[in-house]
């Protein structure tokens, strides 16, 4: 059985190592070469890609930098539609074509109809549900824009979902929603709900000095993450302490906020994802205040890790976190991530019993191997549907 993994559009191997997740990305696949999948991972990189060989268990990379490269965003876009012809021997190949994201998709609807090949739809998150929140959460909206843009995803991700013979969605409410908006409900197309995998052996509760008063944020330094009324929070919790991993367009401005009020934030950077669980445990509260989420790993490593988690109660998070049974959820304000995290500090048997809860869910529902199962059912069934 040969699978051939397309990134999503723009990404490479080289990047995903820049962003400190590249471990963590390829988990999966390695574990799948093992059960004698052979896999071939088509990315947006150029001859770097190819020095990630010896950590890739005999997966084969093909780079398409070459390929589409090109100053210009739109010719980059329009040379992509070409990959399916210039790489015809790869595609004639395999037996299932797989996107990682939504992103980047038409390269492999093309090459499904191409050589009639089974197609798998994996989006990490609804596309046009983060746009359709992102939007909902700015006080201005430009009507006219939105509808261009909405319509213009609504199409995209419609063809989608309608050429693919399986999708995968990592929550019930992105299922939901794409089977109301798109009317997949008589589609003969199955829909699999299958969560971000958690490596469970590596996020784990280890046994570390907290440092006192400590909370924790991790995510990309952008709007989306609310990170201003986190910031805002930290200006009336005495003796309480932020890390902050992760880097984004709002670096600048957050470095300026931070030094202009005086926090007690620090800024730890890009981490190695292998790196993060120590991280984790060292500190006593986890906190993501998003605008929305899609299923955020970042969220399930920490429940992972068995530390108390504070979510905002939105789309994405609330699915996940079960007020005072696994995790904790607040409004999206300073005055309410405060109250939150002062709730949690002050009481020992509420923070226990939700470390407990958290750890359990994730092992549950979000293990590695888990994951992989389902992962390789989809293919067993697909095949058996050729």
């Amino acid at each position: 059985m040969r699978v051939c993994l397309l990134f999503t559009f723009g990404v490479s191997l080289n990047l995903w190592e820049d962003k400190g997740i590249l471990e963590r990305e390829i988990l999966l696949y390695k574990k799948l070469q093992e059960k004698d999948v052979d896999i071939s991972f088509l990315t947006y990189g150029g001859k770097k890609d190819l020095k990630y060989s010896n950590i890739l268990n005999g997966i084969e990379v093909i780079p398409t930098l070459k390929l589409t490269e090109s100053r210009n965003y739109t010719i980059s876009l329009l040379k992509s539609f070409l990959l399916p012809i210039k790489l015809r021997k790869l595609f004639r190949s395999i037996d299932i074509i797989k996107t990682n994201q939504l992103k980047g998709w038409w390269i492999a609807g093309i090459a499904k109809v191409l050589y009639r090949k089974p197609l798998i739809i994996r989006g990490g998150y609804e596309r046009l549900v983060k746009y359709f929140l992102e939007y909902k959460s700015k006080k201005k909206i430009f009507f006219f824009k939105y509808i261009y843009n909405y319509t213009r995803i609504f199409l995209n991700d419609l063809l989608a979902y309608k050429l693919a013979n399986e999708i995968i969605l990592t929550s019930d409410l992105d299922i939901d929603f794409i089977k109301k908006t798109f009317k997949l409900n008589k589609k003969k197309t199955k829909i699999h709900h299958i969560s971000n995998y958690i490596d469970t052996d590596l996020f784990k509760p280890l046994n570390l000095d907290k440092k006192e008063r400590s909370v924790l944020f991790i995510g990309k330094f952008s709007y989306q993450k609310n990170i201003l009324n986190l910031l805002k929070t930290f200006k009336n919790l005495n003796n309480f302490s932020l890390s902050m991993i992760g880097n984004g367009p709002l670096e600048k401005s957050i470095r300026n906020y931070i030094r202009e009020n005086n926090l007690n934030v620090i800024l730890l950077g890009t981490v190695p994802n292998s790196k993060i669980p120590e991280i984790i445990n060292q500190h006593e509260i986890f906190v993501l205040p998003s605008y929305w989420e899609g299923n955020p790993k970042v969220l399930l490593e920490a429940m992972s890790c068995g530390i108390p988690c504070i979510g905002s109660n939105v789309w994405g998070i609330n699915n996940i976190i079960q007020h005072k049974k696994n995790g904790y959820l607040c409004n999206k304000s300073a005055k309410s991530i405060r109250k939150a995290i002062l709730t949690l500090y002050k009481n020992e048997i509420l923070k226990d019993r939700i470390s407990r809860s958290a750890r359990d869910f994730v092992v549950k529902n979000c293990s590695l191997d888990l994951i992989i199962e389902r992962e390789y059912l989809i293919y067993k069934h697909i095949l058996k549907q050729k």
